[in-house]
């Protein structure tokens, strides 16, 4: 091999082997049965009890017990659910949109029956959000929609049908939308923000929305949320320069209440209460802060795990990713699993995770690879591709007469050697680490290593 070859491969495995260590405070376990659907956390009976409200297709499911119950039939593929009093019987109703035309049916409940009333409202685009509010505060819920483009629309109900109320601003794109009692009026107030720098206020006023406070922060806006008081509801955006900024109700009007730089968290943000400020990143995975006056500091992160929505249900964090599939956060370590190619070896090979690094029982995992281990001057280990020595006592390894730097020595617990994985390929073996679901898929490299 050329001596040019040579050292760019010894570099390359420098590299490698002290890459910086990835861990996650949570595992994340797939929920097959919310692949695919829309999901919101409802008292879908008024019994103080909640459920999870699945829209599936071109149907709406409830998922009770780990089984799914059809409650309706819908004309057209569901993607937004809401649930709240529409008739003023104090009894909740069900909002269902759906994409493409972007329809919007309103559901009643009579003798365990869902049936359809009043007239279907058309939106000409995919509902990807609904809520259910009094706004004029007249016993009848009002409905508010959010569209695939961005856009809302506002619809009064009266006698169980949908009139027309509020449009947003067109040409604008709507991050999202919040409803509060800003003034403890008792009458909720409409918040929006658009993505071209602007968060306003709306509440009831001559059978209308009127402004009741606007602002137009620094930056693009990326998010705009809520943070539910008795006495003094804020809320939040945080734009593109990665500035928060928060605003209450104070002494009859409305005041700033943060603002400050948080370069830290992502493009998506859920408050979720008693939790904290749960962020989304690209970047980053999935993050939740502590909320303070001044700053954000950050309690846990998942990283490697990209989302784009996330609810709290029963105790436990679930994240929808890019893939259409929904995790469940699980604290702790469960059992690893692994895997020679589509072969499971779990539990032929103990795992230690060690600053989140994770080793391998070198004993137990040399015949699973078809590899060789001898005592001799430290641990010995031979493999079809090639040989290398390791100690436990020092950060480098022998290989083909070289030492190489490692980023961490072998592990001895007992007596036994642990080996972390990131050497397997100077053996002809690489491995897929997921740690999000704690697995390992071992594969032998055909090719040479580098």
């Amino acid at each position: 091999m050329p001596l040019l070859t040579k050292t760019i491969s010894a570099v390359l495995l420098v590299l490698f082997l002290q890459a910086p260590p990835v861990s996650a405070s949570f595992t994340a376990a797939a929920e097959p049965e919310l692949y695919g659907a829309q999901v919101l956390v409802a008292d879908l009976h008024g019994l103080g009890t909640q459920s999870l409200l699945l829209g599936k297709d071109q149907g709406v499911f409830v998922l009770e017990n780990g089984e799914q119950r059809q409650i309706l039939e819908v004309s057209g593929r569901v993607t937004a659910l809401a649930v709240g009093d529409l008739t003023g019987d104090f009894r909740p109703d069900l909002a269902v949109g759906t994409e493409g035309v972007g329809a919007l049916y309103l559901y009643t409940e009579r003798d365990g029956t869902w049936e359809r009333h009043g007239h279907a409202q058309y939106l000409w685009d995919t509902v990807v959000r609904l809520g259910i509010y009094d706004f004029n505060n007249d016993g009848w819920g009002d409905v508010a929609a959010l569209t695939d483009k961005g856009e809302v629309y506002v619809y009064l109900s009266r006698e169980g049908s949908l009139f027309p109320l509020w449009r947003s601003p067109a040409g604008e794109h709507v991050v999202g939308f919040e409803v509060l009692d800003v003034d403890g009026s008792g009458n909720p107030e409409f918040i929006f923000a658009l993505r071209s720098g602007y968060v306003a206020a709306l509440t009831w006023g001559e059978e209308e929305f009127v402004t009741l406070w606007e602002n137009y922060p620094w930056g693009a806006v990326e998010s705009l949320v809520a943070i539910p008081h008795p006495s003094a509801p804020e809320w939040l955006v945080v734009t593109s320069q990665k500035m928060l900024y928060g605003w209450r109700w104070q002494n009859g009007e409305v005041v700033p209440s943060r603002a400050f730089e948080a370069k830290a968290l992502g493009e998506h943000l859920v408050y979720i209460p008693q939790q904290g400020l749960l962020s989304l990143s690209g970047s980053t995975g999935v993050s939740l802060f502590e909320l303070q006056s001044a700053a954000v500091v950050e309690k846990w992160r998942v990283p490697g795990l990209l989302a784009d929505s996330a609810f709290f249900y029963q105790g436990e964090f679930y994240v929808h990713d890019r893939t259409n599939a929904y995790l469940r956060l699980v604290e702790g370590t469960p059992q690893w699993r692994l895997f020679v190619y589509e072969t499971e070896v779990t539990g032929f090979v103990d795992i230690l995770v060690r600053e989140g690094e994770v080793y391998a029982n070198l004993l137990e995992l040399a015949p699973v690879l078809g590899l060789t281990v001898e005592l001799d001057d430290g641990w010995q280990v031979m493999g079809a591709k090639g040989q290398i020595t390791l100690w436990s006592d020092r950060a480098v390894l022998r290989w083909n007469e070289m030492q190489i730097p490692l980023s961490r020595p072998l592990l001895e617990e007992g007596g036994v050697p642990f080996v972390p994985l990131d050497v397997l390929p100077l053996l002809g073996w690489t491995v897929q680490v997921d740690s999000l679901r704690q697995l390992l898929v071992f594969l032998e490299t055909w090719g040479w290593w580098i």
